[in-house]
């Protein structure tokens, strides 16, 4: 029992230097600056995402119908000012995002469905790698420059 010793407090930790605080409300704004681009890119690069997928869609949709069409040997009506472009809608198809592609590119996209997702991955991933060197850029930004304005102190 003479082996136990007296409760003592841990000693308070030393007081942050001027450029030390400097330094940490920096870091503090770059975490800040780099979380609201995170949340704002991905929310954009989702949304860019959902589009690309439901265009790839619209664009199937648009050419199995024109498809369709030349199939059961019935006519496809074009534009009236304009000979080379296709009327979708007197043909009865949605447009879907098509131009002024010929019948032959148009065709070419009824050959095969797009699946799930198909379309969301590219530019998801683009986005996603985009957005986090963005957000990294701002954090490791601000750290350098309360650094340097702090004289090149230590965190």
């Amino acid at each position: 029992m003479t082996d136990l010793r007296p409760y003592h407090a841990p000693p308070p930790n030393a007081p942050l230097t001027a450029g030390a605080r400097f330094i940490r409300g920096f870091k503090r704004i770059g975490v800040v600056l780099g979380a609201i681009t995170l949340i704002v890119g991905f929310a954009v690069t989702i949304g860019i995402s959902i589009d690309a997928q439901r265009s790839a869609e619209r664009r199937f949709e648009s050419a199995s119908c024109m498809s369709n069409l030349v199939r059961t040997n019935r006519v496809v009506k074009m534009k009236t000012y304009d000979q080379a472009k296709i009327d979708f809608e007197a043909s009865g198809c949605p447009s879907g995002p098509f131009y002024y592609e010929s019948l032959s590119t148009i065709l070419s996209y009824a050959a095969e469905k797009p699946a799930p997702l198909e379309y969301t991955i590219e530019p998801f991933g683009y986005g996603a790698l985009a957005t986090t060197v963005m957000a990294a850029v701002l954090f490791y930004g601000f750290w350098l420059l309360g650094w340097l304005c702090a004289g090149f102190t230590r965190d």
